[in-house]
């Protein structure tokens, strides 16, 4: 696939600038973690702004989104409607998407700039805040690889309102993105940007690639000197043998999709040691970088195979089949990723498929091999009914204690031992006993043989129809297929516990939720959740609205509560360095590093949704930066003891 680049982003401003300037925003939806669509209206109409910030699939595009009731899967409108729904349902949104739509609902759109030659747009917003006056707010879309982020903060102050998802000091020491922080531009390579670099500069590069070119580098022996002069291995780089290298290698702003689809417009080999022997070589590469900097005029196409897209159509010939053109640029981004992101959900899901029908395929193999185990050849049934019989027939010759009875055998046909067979007896039990100890393993291998028999023929049916949904998955033609045979794999796994149980069960759990509480070092008491459970009832039953809320930023962890009693304004310092002590060291960060722990009032905490315990939103929060290194409190051997 080809990753969403800055042509691709300058394409793309330039067919929607005019038609998303000085509209007011109308709805937002966060779809996903690092999805928004923004709904923009005018007296044209309204139009909907995607931005994506994903890692793999980041992408900024117009789409027109069908109604639910419009939307049939037989004109294709149905796959589209369900590709823009949000993930979060019904339920409450992200704290994001709450910031965005309480500043920027009814706001109107005054700019939108691309940092040049980036892969880095600013959405600028003019805002009214709560008091009436107006503020500039920007959304910015950085759509930079595993990078990617959406960050949304105040144009005057610089300090940032909400991002799409945190990077704290432990997830970067380049730049961290937190609310209240200043916001920062990521920072810059040191390479020349392609699209700043001047004519001249560029000619020179050029003219250096030339000369270099017809002089190669003997690697080894450099590298062979090097580690001569310090006597220390050097580790190879890889030589720069192409054009598409060379210009990867050289400059910003160019993806290798985009390397390749300036070398084949200008009809160059490719070998950068054939470069000085072209006529004309400098000229036509100087031109079509040239040309890749300051067109306006764009011919968006894509092959049937999606394996790239181009929107300058160098790659295909005239008449090309096996590529097909697209009205606009802003079509083609939004089919392209939206079919790559179809395709590899549905590879994904029939991949899961297997493997689950794998995983029970193989329980099976194992219980009929177990089941195979438990078969005995009819020849050893009758033999322990014989032994009976033979017992039985000769109670008189049988004496008291004997422990083997030998006897002419009566299958003539199988003879062993010459004709004579040996019964072992058990000399604690009389002829009968014996006769009946046999008589019961007989009885007992014949049932295990008939269940073994019966398992096998209902193992052998369950594998005819696994091998059947496997041919089925492997042969299926759409997502819509591959979710039937999913819903045939799942229904037969939903017969475990009845939902009245589970209704009883969590009846009577109910109400027995026994908190800790801990007395800090000043007199005051603190309330610990340890897990999902405590964490819910914390919030919900013992919670006041001037309490304190404590938990660690960005991981799982326990809710520490500080009880704040009428009469008294906010807790000492020492207590909420305490319970900030309790929630970093009962959390997932890592022990023995800085944790940073937010805390605001219990009245700023809420639940995010009834079905998932302990899960909540806060906003108007503080931060407190706690070292785990330190000792631990004294009131925290209470928990730990």
């Amino acid at each position: 696939m080809q990753p969403f680049d800055a042509l691709s982003i300058r394409a793309v401003l330039l067919e929607s600038k005019s038609l998303l300037l000085n509209r007011k925003v109308d709805k937002i939806h966060q779809l996903a973690r690092d999805e928004i669509l923004v709904n923009m209206r005018s007296k044209g109409g309204t139009i909907g702004l995607f931005i994506s910030g994903q890692s793999v699939y980041g992408r900024m595009c117009l789409v027109k989104i069908p109604s639910s009731q419009d939307s049939t899967k037989d004109s294709g409108d149905g796959n589209l409607f369900d590709r823009y729904r949000s993930k979060y349902g019904t339920n409450t949104p992200p704290n994001f998407c709450i910031v965005l739509r309480r500043h920027l609902t009814g706001a109107t759109l005054v700019g939108v700039e691309q940092l040049p030659g980036e892969r880095i747009v600013d959405f600028v917003f003019s805002c009214v805040d709560e008091v009436g006056g107006a503020s500039l707010k920007v959304l910015t879309a950085e759509i930079m690889g595993r990078h990617s982020n959406l960050i949304f903060w105040e144009k005057e102050s610089k300090k940032i309102l909400a991002a799409s998802h945190a990077v704290t000091k432990e997830m970067s020491r380049q730049r961290e993105v937190l609310p209240n922080l200043l916001y920062e531009r990521p920072p810059v390579q040191d390479r020349p940007n392609l699209f700043l670099i001047d004519d001249e500069s560029l000619k020179t590069a050029i003219r250096e690639m030339k000369e270099n070119s017809s002089k190669p580098v003997n690697i080894e022996e450099k590298e062979e000197s090097n580690e001569t002069k310090s006597n220390k291995p050097t580790k190879s780089s890889r030589p720069v043998v192409t054009i598409e290298q060379w210009l990867l290698t050289t400059f910003t702003g160019l993806g290798k999709h985009l390397c390749e689809e300036v070398v084949a417009g200008t009809g160059l080999n490719n070998e950068l040691r054939e470069f000085g022997k072209q006529e004309g070589a400098e000229e036509k590469l100087f031109e079509k970088l040239k040309q890749l900097r300051e067109t306006d005029l764009f011919k968006p196409a894509m092959p049937k195979d999606l394996s790239r897209y181009s929107l300058l159509s160098w790659y295909q010939k005239p008449d090309d089949e096996s590529w097909n053109s697209s009205k606009s640029c802003n079509d083609l981004i939004e089919n392209y990723y939206r079919l790559l992101e179809a395709k590899e959900q549905y590879l994904q899901l029939k991949e899961k498929i297997k493997s689950e029908i794998n995983t029970e395929a193989g329980k099976l193999e194992e219980r009929r091999s177990t089941a195979q185990s438990h078969l005995s050849p009819n020849r050893e049934l009758e033999t322990l009914k014989e032994f009976g019989d033979m017992i039985l027939s000769n109670l008189p010759s049988i004496t008291a204690g004997q422990s083997l009875l030998e006897l002419d055998d009566w299958n003539t046909d199988t003879t062993t031992n010459g004709g004579t067979v040996k019964i072992e007896l058990n000399p604690n039990l009389t002829a009968v006993q014996n006769a009946q100890v046999y008589y019961r393993r007989y009885a007992k291998a014949r049932a295990r043989k008939g269940a073994a028999q019966s398992t096998i023929s209902e193992v052998d049916k369950r594998l005819s129809i696994l091998n059947g949904l496997r041919s089925k998955a492997d042969t299926a033609p759409d997502m819509d297929e591959l979710k039937r045979i999913k819903e045939t794999l799942a229904g037969r796994k939903q017969h475990s516990q009845p939902k009245v149980q589970k209704v009883q069960k969590a009846q009577k759990t109910k109400g027995k939720s026994r908190m800790t509480s801990l007395i800090s070092s000043d007199g005051w008491t603190i309330y610990v959740g340890r897990n999902k459970n405590e964490n819910d009832h914390l919030i919900g039953k013992i919670a006041n609205p001037n309490d304190l809320w404590f938990h660690v930023l960005g991981k799982g962890g326990a809710h520490v509560l500080i009880r704040v009693p009428a009469s008294k304004q906010d807790p000492p310092k020492t207590t909420i360095e305490e319970a900030a002590q309790v929630a970093a060291r009962l959390s997932k960060s890592a022990a023995g590093s800085k944790v940073r722990v937010i805390y605001t009032r219990c009245k700023h905490v809420k639940k995010v949704d009834k079905s998932k315990p302990g899960l909540v939103r806060y906003e108007n929060e503080r931060t407190i930066e706690v070292d785990t290194a330190k000792p631990m409190p004294k009131l925290m051997k209470k928990l730990f003891n």
